[in-house]
């Protein structure tokens, strides 16, 4: 039997769940002794891929690729691979999922502060047990973890909280929350109310500092001035789709059991 030569678990079959607008590679894991092997990509509803589209494609090293996947993109998959000693399959279920999030998670909150008061944000997003928290504040600045300034810091739950409040502290707070899986962010929209700003000018000396442009206090995680960061996106939340279901990345370890 030709299929001596060609090394696969057949009566396995690959797992691999990804979130839907990711971008998915199949590998194909069948090795051939042969060197002249061919290999092809049957889909879900057993066409072979031939041509290249906006969708699907398969890559130099032989990979299957799929651009932006949707739901409808779940299904088993077959690596077929052929010698001149015979043909295998190697079967891939791809499942596609959706996460619902809650409206205070997609939208955030609009919240109101007197100016001079203390105020805290929790970091409440839908990734579950995210071990890295990251806070992006006005002005395009960023704070870490157990990371402080004068006025603003992060606790180790990943809750911000600035004090004294000042008018410049107004607007979109966004808490980026990832783990290995993936990453999840919630922006919060932010208001300070107090006196205008051109009654603060007749006090030049006593100018409000804005909350990241000092020196970080040498602390936990701090370790010597902050850097500005651009935030990596302009608050793009996730993408909608349908009704109330967004695409989030997420992308889970793939196993293996029968198709």
């Amino acid at each position: 039997n030709g299929s001596k030569n060609l090394t696969n678990k057949r009566k396995l079959c690959e797992i691999i769940t990804t979130m839907c607008n990711e971008f998915v590679n199949l590998e194909c894991s069948v090795i051939a002794s042969d060197p002249q092997v061919k290999m092809e990509w049957m889909l879900p509803d057993l066409s072979v891929v031939e041509d290249v589209t906006d969708k699907i494609h398969i890559s130099e090293n032989g990979q299957l690729v799929i651009l932006n996947a949707t739901l409808s993109d779940s299904g088993v998959y077959h690596c077929i691979v052929r010698t001149k000693a015979g043909v295998d399959l190697m079967p891939l279920r791809l499942t596609i999922k959706e996460r619902s999030l809650s409206p205070t998670a997609f939208n955030g909150e609009k919240i109101t502060v007197e100016r001079g008061n203390t105020f805290s944000l929790p970091c409440e997003v839908t990734s579950a047990h995210p071990s890295h928290t990251i806070w992006y504040l006005p002005r395009n600045q960023v704070l870490l973890p157990t990371q402080q300034t004068r006025r603003a810091e992060v606790m180790e739950n990943g809750t911000l909280v600035v004090r004294r409040l000042t008018l410049e502290d107004a607007g979109e707070y966004s808490c980026l929350a990832s783990n290995l899986y993936g990453a999840d962010m919630v922006t919060h929209i932010v208001e300070v109310r107090g006196e205008k700003a051109s009654e603060r000018t007749k006090v030049q000396t006593e100018k409000e500092h804005p909350i990241l442009t000092v020196a970080l206090e040498e602390g936990e995680g701090s370790g010597g001035d902050f850097q500005e960061i651009v935030r990596p996106f302009s608050t793009q939340l996730p993408e909608k789709v349908g009704s109330s279901a967004y695409c989030l990345l997420h992308k889970q370890p793939s196993a293996r059991k029968l198709c």
